[in-house]
């Protein structure tokens, strides 16, 4: 199965270092028998909504994941389709499922932030209705998380159809964060929620969520904050792209979403991002309340404060590989670029994340 399944998901096997560099990216996946000495204890945190056509093979991904010991937790959010009676047919084959109906719909923010509190176990990876996942996607996480907070990997593409388009995450963000600088992922977050393993600990300490922002997008931001992030270079999920899909990530741009406005709804992401994360007590949150000053006017006055400084305590760490002074500068010059197009764009008429 294991090999079948590698040769799927287009992975090799050159025996992956975890454990020992958990701050580092990963690179590689082993596929034979696991490295820990004791079966991790792995909650699956999975929202539906209207998914009857994907749940059949997603849900035998799961089932199928090999040398943890599992529970998979299902919200469904008011299904109108089939979704719900499907599921509670697979909860009756396997006692690993437990399946919630929500009485309202509390719409994909709040069903996983609840989904993820209903979960027993104290490694928790969420989880969509329409992917598929390699067999030993989670016992690969929990052996790269070692002692960070989290631990997440890249993802192929897929088409509606489950075809595959030839390309990743990684080939879309290029640079793949992990390390304990939460700074990068306000910027930029590479962390998707499907591709995440986290402690509990991190979703507790997370809670309240913001209104708007991903959950993934969150968790990763304060997991950096804490004891860190781990990259694990290895597609270990069939990521399914439609444009009914809630992440924009690798659709079609004009197909699936308004382009217009694009550096001024980046400028209003950033802003919301920065206040949440400035209204924190984690490490590096003033910085946060410095770029929220930053982008409020989006004057050139207001930049000059962000403008790199020398040594480690700088405030502009970019989504970008390089020396670190090259890569605040770049986000200094980017950040202007971006408020001066912004103010000559009309208002927003899509939401803010989508």
């Amino acid at each position: 199965m294991a090999g079948t399944m590698a040769g799927t998901f287009g992975l090799t096997a050159p025996g992956m270092q975890i454990g020992t560099a958990a701050l580092a990216p990963a690179t590689g996946i082993s596929l034979v028998a696991p490295r820990l000495s004791q079966m991790p204890r792995i909650s699956v945190a999975m929202c539906v909504y209207n998914g009857e056509p994907y749940l059949p093979g997603q849900l035998d991904s799961l089932l199928a994941q090999q040398d943890v010991e599992l529970e998979v937790v299902i919200v469904d959010d008011c299904s109108t389709d089939g979704s719900l009676a499907l599921l509670h047919q697979y909860a009756a084959r396997d006692s690993r499922i437990r399946v919630h109906a929500n009485e309202t719909n509390l719409g994909h923010l709040r069903s996983f932030e609840k989904c993820m509190a209903l979960c027993a176990h104290d490694l928790i990876a969420p989880c969509d209705q329409d992917d598929l996942w390699h067999p030993r996607k989670l016992i690969i996480l929990a052996e790269a998380i070692g002692d960070a907070d989290m631990a997440y990997c890249n993802s192929a593409y897929i088409d509606e159809q489950g075809r595959p388009l030839g390309r990743s995450i990684s080939d879309d963000l290029k640079h793949m964060h992990a390390g304990r600088d939460p700074l990068p992922y306000c910027f930029q977050n590479t962390v998707s929620g499907h591709a995440l393993l986290v402690r509990r600990a991190v979703y507790d300490a997370a809670l309240p969520f913001p209104a708007k922002l991903y959950h993934d997008w969150w968790l990763a931001m304060r997991a950096a904050a804490g004891k860190g992030v781990v990259y694990v270079d290895a597609p270990l999920v069939q990521f399914r792209r439609h444009c009914e899909a809630y992440s924009p990530l690798g659709k079609e741009k004009e197909a699936c979403r308004d382009r217009a406005s694009k550096n001024r709804k980046w400028l209003e992401q950033m802003l919301y991002v920065f206040e949440q994360f400035g209204q924190t007590q984690w490490p590096s949150s003033t910085l946060g309340r410095e770029w929220v000053q930053a982008f409020h006017g989006g004057t050139e006055r207001r930049l000059r404060h962000t403008r790199p400084r020398s040594g480690p305590s700088r405030p502009s760490m970019a989504p970008w590989s390089g020396p670190r002074w090259l890569a605040a500068m770049r986000c200094y010059a980017r950040c202007k670029r971006k408020i001066r197009r912004a103010q000559g764009e009309p208002v927003l008429k899509t939401s803010l994340f989508r």
